[in-house]
């Protein structure tokens, strides 16, 4: 199923994946070598997390190995020799065996890890280190549990992207760092996953702590892995066990994708830096998971303009100042008829497109029974992190609906990082709120036929925006008066330091550097211990007069326009249409205009004086 590296995302069985028969193996999503050729690294996903409705308790209860994948262990090789004598075995046997441990007894390389990792055809063997210690950040944000039995979890979100490595083996680090190993777009290197089976532990997530968190641990109901394993649980052997087997060790991603970054480090000789990331490539990239078309969450909604969007997007953003994109694009998944190549191939050496055809394990709304789980797309902004981020120095992460917005005296977005680097901040925050389209500026409405509309509307049509109009000045209308989106908003989306950030999820930087810290290496970084994570010192919320500002151009479904000249006149209903306030009407409390039409949202005069003249003089590819 696996024949060519250049396609391995494409290949890769995500979604007929064997974990719901095996809970054990972790969902993997994607895997490539660093670029030092150090290590393979992993992205999966928490299979447990898609199924949790109360009807589906039997699948959580199934599930509960997936959970056990984020919990670490500690193993202690048994040489063959040693095994022969522990067993007065006579029997020749010359495969190396594991023991589960204590800390104390544990190998140096062992005394935290989950899978056994053996690459192919050599058969050396190496021990996997996670990312990030899941357990110790549920600590820190005072979690009583990492994982329970009788709820869902899904509340605590960076249980939802597993990352763990496999070092690989000494004297095959040259070759898997320069790529050479892949021969005509094939791969003769192989890597087996062998998870570590423990059952997964519930209860207070301070129980087990590797040596660096020891002091940390709950001294009144510590986990004893004597009591819990036996003082000599003994692995199955290897090939006994069930495995991920024959995974492909591929190029790492700048050779395969981005030639033209390799070159620059050639040509710049460019290094690592003191952190062991980068080499650094770009200042700021972005990462985005789009679609040519794509279902809304529910399957309520079908929207097609990807292409169109995504167009206007990228040439918009390489204006403000992002020196690249990594688009990964999920358009598969919901037609054969079209994806957003034709678009990327218009900016080339500027966007990476990453064919990623990983389903949503549910698409689901947030607020029902078992709710949504956007497995892909949390995947693929790990993937994206991992794979592409260090080689940048800042990440920009949102959709293609979101224009980030300097103002004030800010005229880029590497202004703003300027900005960010003299003030030591890490991270960025934009409060984000849906802006609505404005009557006057959409094509004139064409209504559809009144069994399409649903059950109690009417009057509704498909929502489009000229051909000659961009959708940023569209969308011009946000629905708080300017300044006061943070005060309202239901979602943000940041700017963030890749290096310092470990775990991104959509909105949040969940995990960063100072979050690992214990007590001890927390205060000598010269900062006061606090138990509980508060906010991070290194983060703020933008200021939107004065700094930047996120425009939500969110797509407006046809269902939502029902009735829409009844309710978006004389305050009368809940209108998705934008009529913005006039100066002073708002103070005066004016709620509509002459014609009747109710005022809701305001227009950005920075975005319709600067920002939407400047798209439409430096965009070539807009009509």
């Amino acid at each position: 199923q696996l024949n060519s590296c250049s396609r391995l995302l494409e290949q890769f069985p995500v979604d007929t994946a064997p974990v719901d028969d095996d809970p054990f193996l972790p969902w993997i999503h994607d895997v490539f070598p660093t670029y030092d050729g150090k290590y393979i690294q992993f992205v999966a996903q928490n299979r447990r997390r898609c199924r949790t409705g109360k009807a589906e308790g039997h699948i959580m209860v199934k599930m509960e190995s997936q959970g056990a994948l984020f919990q670490h262990v500690p193993i202690k090789r048994i040489p063959p020799q040693q095994k022969k004598q522990q067993n007065n075995d006579d029997n020749e046997d010359t495969e190396m065996r594991y023991r589960l441990s204590s800390h104390d007894e544990a190998d140096d390389d062992g005394v935290s890890t989950r899978f056994i990792c053996r690459f192919k055809p050599s058969m050396e063997e190496t021990l996997s280190i996670h990312n990030v210690n899941y357990e110790f950040h549920a600590y820190r944000k005072t979690h009583k549990q990492l994982f329970c039995a009788d709820c869902k979890d899904i509340n605590s979100v960076y249980t939802s992207q597993l990352m763990f490595q496999c070092p690989v083996p000494e004297a095959l680090q040259q070759v898997v760092r320069e790529g050479t190993s892949v021969l005509n777009d094939y791969a003769t290197l192989f890597v087996d996953i062998i998870p570590i089976r423990t059952p997964i532990r519930f209860g207070s997530p301070d129980r087990f702590f590797p040596p660096m968190y020891k002091d940390h641990e709950n001294k009144k109901d510590p986990f004893n892995p004597h009591v819990e394993w036996g003082k000599d649980h003994i692995l199955p052997r290897l090939i006994d066990s069930g495995r991920w087997a024959n995974i492909p060790i591929c190029k790492p991603p700048l050779i395969e994708h981005e030639p033209s970054a390799m070159e620059k480090i050639k040509k710049e000789n460019l290094q690592l830096n003191d952190k062991g990331f980068g080499p650094k490539t770009h200042r700021l990239i972005g990462c985005v998971w789009a679609s040519s078309e794509y279902h809304t969450r529910g399957e309520r909604y079908n929207i097609k303009d990807g292409q169109r969007r995504l167009k206007e997007w990228l040439t918009y953003n390489f204006m403000t100042g992002f020196d690249h994109f990594y688009v990964y694009d999920n358009s598969a998944v919901h037609t054969q008829d079209s994806n957003l190549k034709p678009v990327t191939d218009l900016f080339p050496d500027k966007v990476t497109r990453v064919p990623w055809n990983a389903k949503i394990c549910n698409n689901r709304p947030n607020n029902v029974d078992s709710p949504g789980e956007r497995s892909s797309q949390y995947a693929a902004e790990a993937s994206c992190k991992l794979r592409f981020g260090s080689h940048a120095e800042w990440i920009g992460a949102f959709d293609i609906d979101e224009y980030l917005v300097p103002m004030g005296k800010y005229k880029s977005v590497p202004e703003l990082l300027d900005m960010m680097e003299d003030q030591g901040l890490n991270m960025l925050n934009f409060a984000s709120y849906r802006a609505w389209p404005r009557r006057i500026l959409i094509d004139k409405p064409k209504l559809l036929p009144p069994e399409k509309c649903g059950r109690w509307a009417k009057n509704c049509f498909d929502l489009t925006v000229p051909s000659n109009r961009t959708i940023l000045q569209t969308y011009n209308c946000d629905r708080q008066p300017p300044g006061e989106k943070q005060k309202t908003m239901p979602a943000e989306k940041q700017l963030y330091n890749s290096d310092y950030v470990k775990l991104h999820f959509v909105h949040y930087s969940e995990v960063t550097e100072l979050t690992q810290l214990n007590k001890t290496a927390m205060i000598e970084s010269g900062r006061k211990w606090t138990y509980r994570i508060g906010t991070d010192p290194t983060s703020r919320f933008v200021d939107e007069i004065n700094e930047g500002t996120m425009m939500h151009a969110k797509a407006v479904a046809y269902q939502d326009t029902g009735k829409w000249d009844e309710v978006c006149k004389h305050d009368k209903g809940f209108c998705r249409l934008g009529n913005p306030y006039p100066p002073g009407a708002y103070e005066a409390k004016i709620k509509v205009d002459e014609e009747g039409w109710t005022y809701n949202c305001w227009v950005n005069e920075k975005v319709e004086n600067y920002w939407v003249p400047k798209l439409l003089d430096e965009n070539p590819f807009l009509d």
